[in-house]
């Protein structure tokens, strides 16, 4: 009996399959000393700042991955839980193709080149991203319980869907807190 289970055993696997592990893309930003201390947070025109992005395949086969960098006022925040992008226009976008196990990381260095303050509103009206100058005119009214005009620059995380044949938001981001100082 017992030499009958051990020479069915190879068998017995391949017919038994273990579950899979959680198949999953990973979005990240980390600081300029590739860590997460020293975010950029207290912004001046005319400076440059930098962080990292990066991308994580942990999917079981390889991807395309587009990544939107995007920049929002407090009242156009990208929702976590709706599953949708934001319809905002993308300032800058990155495209790789990771095997699985494979990652992609690039420096994303942005600057904000005009910024005025008005009546209690801040409106930015220009910023480059990895020195490609972008003319927006982004408001931020006077958020008085943080003290601060407050933007938000993001990367929403897009993936090619092959059996559609097209490319899907992913319904992950991340994004950097940004105080405009004046």
């Amino acid at each position: 009996m017992i030499g009958i289970l051990l020479l069915a055993s190879p068998t017995i696997v391949l017919l038994i399959k273990p579950p899979n592990s959680q198949q999953f893309s990973e979005i990240y930003l980390l600081g300029g000393n590739h860590t997460f201390d020293n975010m950029p947070f207290n912004i001046q025109a005319g400076t440059q700042y930098l962080v990292y992005l990066g991308v994580v395949n942990n999917m079981e086969s390889s991807s395309y991955y587009t990544l939107l960098v995007k920049l929002a006022n407090e009242n156009q925040l990208p929702s976590a839980t709706s599953g949708q992008p934001t319809s905002l226009p993308s300032l800058f976008e990155y495209k790789t193709f990771l095997p699985v196990g494979q990652s992609f990381e690039s420096p994303l260095s942005f600057q904000v080149n005009n910024l005025k303050v008005v009546n209690g509103v801040c409106t930015l009206s220009d910023i480059s991203i990895n020195g490609v100058d972008t003319q927006i005119n982004k408001e931020s009214a006077w958020n008085s319980e943080k003290s601060g005009y407050y933007y938000n620059l993001f990367i929403e995380l897009w993936i090619f869907n092959e059996s559609l044949g097209t490319t899907q938001y992913n319904n992950r981001f991340v994004s950097l807190n940004l105080n405009m100082t004046v």
